[in-house]
């Protein structure tokens, strides 16, 4: 597997989870859920599944509620895409290294991130590298 730069393989740096979040809600703490995918990341049951299943304090995967109330929860959301990237970390773009980029790609497409991505992918690369640029400015 490749090491990606400066952080551990699967680790998502809070920089670009931070700029994940942008990417997918501009981090609005108040979007609840459109249609399968939930909270400020748009977590669908199956990606949290994925992710080990996370849950809030105090709470048990078994009661009613479980995913809304994690993805919904900024810190249980964080948690279920640092566990789904660390399950997936994978080179999806090919240039020899897992980065942001290729969190990315996991995060909008799932594990077969290889694959070229739907137009609704650009919107979100946009967000990204806007978000990256600026924290990094």
């Amino acid at each position: 597997m490749l090491q990606a730069s400066g952080q551990s393989m699967g680790t998502v740096s809070e920089l670009c989870m931070g700029c994940l979040c942008e990417a997918s809600t501009d981090c609005n703490r108040n979007f609840r859920c459109d249609g399968s995918y939930c909270g400020m990341f748009r977590i669908s049951t199956p990606y949290w599944r994925d992710a080990g299943s996370p849950v809030m304090k105090g709470d048990n995967s078994t009661t009613v509620g479980v995913f809304e109330r994690c993805v919904l929860d900024p810190y249980c959301a964080s948690r279920t895409v640092q566990g789904y990237m660390a399950r997936f970390s994978k080179d999806c773009n090919g240039d020899k290294k897992v980065d942001c980029n290729d969190f990315a790609l996991l995060h909008y497409q799932g594990a077969g991130c290889e694959g070229d991505p739907d137009e609704g992918f650009e919107d979100f690369r946009t967000k990204l590298n806007e978000c990256l640029a600026e924290v990094a400015g």
